[in-house]
Formats: C-alpha cells, structure tokens, sequence
C-alpha cells in the first residue's frame, strides 16, 4: 500500500492542478491508457501527457474525490467522484470539437493502475459512464 500511497497522491494532486508534465512524469515512458473517451489506448508516456492536456483544457476547477483505494500487488484500484467545470471546448472524436457549456460534472469513476518495479504507472484504465457524462454537460448520447 506505501508505494502506492505516494504515486496516487501525486496523480491526484497533478489532475486537480491541471499539469500534464507532473501527470505525465509519473509514467513508464511506454505506458499505456485506456480511457472510455478514446477509441483507442493511449501509448506512450507524451501520448498520455497530450490527452491528459486536451481534458486540462476543456476542464477547469477539476477535484477529486477519493472515495476507496484497493491495491493488490502491483495494481491498485481507486473510486473516485470527479467534478469539474467545462470551460473549454471538448474533443470527443467525432469532427468539430464541442464548444464550451459552463456546466459542471459530478463523475463517478473508477481508476485502475499498475506499477511497474520502478514505481512508474505502466498502464491505466479508467472507467466513467459516457452518457452520464454528456447527459451533465447538456449533450445528447450518441
């Protein structure tokens, strides 16, 4: 639990401050993210730190919430509530990127991570309700 108590902390404190450099550090440079907003996993360390910055600039006065933390090895999981502001247009993949609402979300969610024997994040995969999601920022579900 020690080791993770130190990684999560900063993953938190780096979503809640909007730094992608300081969430990117925390990564295997070969890691990989899966997130329900991209059709694809995320490879790579600067890979997650762009995707990471793209959410940074469609949110702001982002918190997080922590409401349980389970680790297993090298794997932890975390549920967590994330609420934050969209103040910036959202990509969501599908052309033109949606404009700003004002609105603010309260996500629930799940994280999962692994570490590697370095203490690096090797992979996340990050569990929310899209349609609850785009349901609060006023958007149709597609």
């Amino acid at each position: 639990m020690e080791r993770f108590e130190n990684v999560v902390d900063k993953f938190i404190e780096s979503i809640e401050a909007g730094d992608s450099e300081a969430f990117a550090a925390l990564f295997a440079e070969d890691a990989v993210g899966h997130h329900p907003l991209y059709p694809e996993p995320v490879r790579g360390r600067e890979a997650i730190r762009q995707s990471e910055q793209a959410l940074f600039d469609a949110f702001s006065d982002i918190s997080v919430d922590v409401r349980s933390v389970l680790v297993d090895g090298d794997r932890s999981a975390l549920e967590v509530v994330i609420e934050a502001v969209n103040t910036g247009p959202l990509d969501l993949g599908e052309g033109e990127p949606v404009p700003a609402t004002g609105r603010t979300v309260a996500l629930p969610a799940s994280w999962w991570l692994d570490l590697g024997p370095d203490d690096l994040i090797v992979e996340t995969r990050d569990y929310l309700d899209t349609a609850t999601f785009l349901r609060q920022l006023g958007l149709e579900a597609t």
